[in-house]
């Protein structure tokens, strides 16, 4: 009986071990989506959340980053609000994981894009979660652990991005505000409800537009930190120039997609590490383009760059080079290839890829299904062109 005892006793404090080396760490993944919001988040509990999945064409791309991390099931999906560049990749994710809760804002909208996700949502046999202001996700006090929603609080918004949800993650002495595309209404509205605001990393809202990041809001979040998800050249200038000076002045780290890709901020419950170093900088990446030929497209999972001639005339693109950085890999156009007027050109990789009229097969190895990559063109003279 003795022994029976002792052999319990001992189970009990491995499994005990064993948890607590398995529940070190909170990671969030800020993936890169292009001009879009995808944030992964792997809980010390060994749950996983999903905040957004980027626009419509994401979804595969968000799906091959949780495979590689081995995720195949999503404990809590969230869908910030129903703009496309948020919930677009959401119907790929839910048809092809196993889903846990879902939550959405109580707003709709008339989109195809909505529409889809609710489909999916419906074809899983789920339901959809109303999200408000209060609502604690996840609540571990043996772990000091806690993911709560701050807002929506109010019903009567005229912008749909007022209806973000805006989620705030405490764990231990480390804490992270998540704002979706939070507009400078809300951003009051929660500085008047006297929520805890207060983060040391700070989502900044809606992709660094001025419509938000206030002053007085970035005076009570009083992050060290800030992450901007946002595609490169995107057609709306995120984030803007009075947004990235004002939060230099208030000394935040600036972290941006658009230029260190996907961004992952890693806490051991005392302090936050990063797996690229804060741009000191905040300048646009410049390139040479002059010609119109940009990168449109790169698919982890179909193994695919597309390259699109945006210009008005036929350009000679011979001897120009598609690199993937993360691989240190070159493709060669070979000569005489040329892109017409709004045409494009795809590059393919990977087993059983076969060439056609406009696809060219690089290699038979796989260069771009990894946890993410950089794909940088360069013209013959070895100047920049486009970085997707």
């Amino acid at each position: 009986m003795k022994n029976k005892l002792i052999i319990i006793l001992i189970i009990l404090i491995v499994s005990f071990l064993t948890t607590t080396i398995q529940a070190e760490n909170l990671k969030i993944h800020f993936i890169d989506v292009g001009q879009g919001d995808s944030i992964l988040i792997q809980l010390p509990t060994q749950e996983t959340m999903l905040i957004d999945a980027g626009p419509n064409d994401s979804g595969p791309t968000v799906a091959s980053y949780l495979r590689n991390l081995e995720i195949n099931k999503i404990d809590y999906l969230l869908g910030t609000h129903p703009h496309a560049d948020h919930i677009g990749g959401l119907d790929y994710i839910i048809n092809n994981f196993k889903m846990g809760r879902i939550y959405m804002p109580n707003v709709t909208h008339t989109t195809n894009t909505f529409r889809d996700v609710l489909l999916a949502v419906k074809n899983k046999n789920k339901k959809i979660k109303g999200a408000t202001a209060g609502l604690e996700i996840v609540s571990q006090p043996e772990l000091n652990l806690k993911v709560s929603l701050l807002s929506p609080e109010g019903k009567d918004y005229e912008s749909l991005n007022n209806y973000s949800l805006v989620t705030k993650i405490n764990f231990q002495d480390t804490s992270f505000l998540l704002t979706g595309d939070i507009e400078k209404k809300v951003e009051y509205d929660l500085i008047n409800s006297h929520v805890p605001l207060e983060a040391d990393l700070l989502q900044i809202p809606h992709h660094g537009s001025n419509s938000s990041s206030s002053n007085l809001f970035l005076y009570k979040v009083k992050p060290k930190y800030g992450v901007i998800s946002v595609g490169q050249d995107n057609p709306f200038n995120h984030p803007s120039s009075q947004i990235i000076s004002r939060l230099e002045k208030h000394g935040i780290n600036i972290y941006r997609t658009d230029q260190q890709n996907t961004i992952i901020a890693t806490s051991d419950g005392q302090k936050i590490s990063f797996n690229t170093s804060a741009n000191s900088k905040n300048k646009k990446i410049r390139t040479n383009n002059q010609t119109g030929v940009k990168i449109s497209r790169v698919s982890l999972s179909d193994e695919l760059v597309e390259i699109t001639n945006t210009s008005q005339q036929e350009v000679d693109i011979s001897n120009w080079k598609l690199v993937s950085v993360k691989g240190k890999q070159t493709f060669t156009f070979p000569k005489n290839t040329t892109l017409a007027k709004g045409e494009s050109i795809f590059i393919v990789s990977g087993r059983g890829k076969e060439a056609g009229p406009q696809t060219i097969v690089w290699t038979g190895r796989y260069i771009w299904n990894n946890n993410g990559d950089t794909a940088k063109l360069y013209n013959q003279e070895q100047k920049l062109i486009s970085k997707y």
